[in-house]
């Protein structure tokens, strides 16, 4: 009997070990994963996500498609932790998006149809405006470089107020350059840029997805969606399901 209950503790001691050894190197490796339980909400009386379940593994991209007003901005806002959950849960590794919203910030960056950009600063002072809202420590040369891997070099002391809405857009993906998150949140990321525009943007995701980052997109597109490797997923009035037909997006 003595020799069972130490065997069953040595079982224990081992498995804590391999599930500690297994965090820190999910970690330390930028890998993630996250797991969405049971998710709802509503806006008043009105329902607009219904018991939403969805998980990514490290390296994988889920695309959602639906009408317009199918829940796909709500639920990636409530992953970026920008609206409260109601009823769910919603686990980024082993931080709660519910309790842990400002831990789980620094491992998330969202990217919607608003840039957040400041019309009066350059494109490096929009950066390094980002990086001090962060708490990034980056070096400027490396916010220069990330403003002309977008295509804006010859605009990078130039305020942004005449730019364009493809230029903002870019601006505005740089941030995944520097940020560096293990979870990128993406509301149409493909509207307003130009073919070189979504080739760098699919380059850069790809990339993303290859060190074992999270996607999670809103898109009307499959054909620019298409050359990443990524899951469908339909969102039918607030209801999430697997989607095989995204030609009739």
């Amino acid at each position: 009997m003595a020799g069972m209950k130490i065997t069953e503790s040595l079982n224990e001691i081992t498995r804590t070990w391999l599930s500690m050894v297994d965090t820190l190197y999910r970690w330390t490796a930028g890998v993630a994963q996250l797991q969405v339980e049971e998710l709802a909400h509503r806006f008043g009386k009105r329902n607009v996500l219904w018991r939403v379940t969805l998980k990514v593994e490290a390296g994988e991209c889920a695309v959602l498609y639906g009408a317009n007003g199918s829940g796909k901005s709500t639920l990636l806002s409530l992953l970026a932790t920008r609206l409260r959950i109601q009823q769910g849960r919603c686990l980024l590794d082993d931080i709660n998006l519910q309790t842990q919203g400002e831990q789980a910030r620094r491992r998330l960056l969202f990217v919607g149809h608003h840039t957040h950009l400041y019309g009066h600063l350059s494109p490096l002072e929009n950066l390094i405006f980002f990086c001090d809202m962060h708490q990034l420590s980056i070096e400027r040369s490396v916010l220069i470089e990330a403003v002309a891997t977008v295509g804006l070099a010859p605009f990078v002391h130039q305020p942004i107020r005449w730019f364009s809405a493809g230029m903002k857009k870019r601006l505005a993906l740089a941030r995944i350059l520097v940020a560096h998150p293990s979870l990128l949140l993406l509301d149409e990321p493909y509207s307003a840029l130009d073919h070189a525009g979504v080739d760098w943007l699919n380059g850069t995701i790809d990339r993303f997805q290859k060190q074992g980052g999270l996607v999670v997109m809103a898109s009307h597109d499959p054909e620019k969606v298409s050359p990443l490797k990524h899951s469908p997923w339909r969102l039918e009035k607030g209801v999430l399901s697997p989607w095989q037909d995204v030609s009739s997006c």
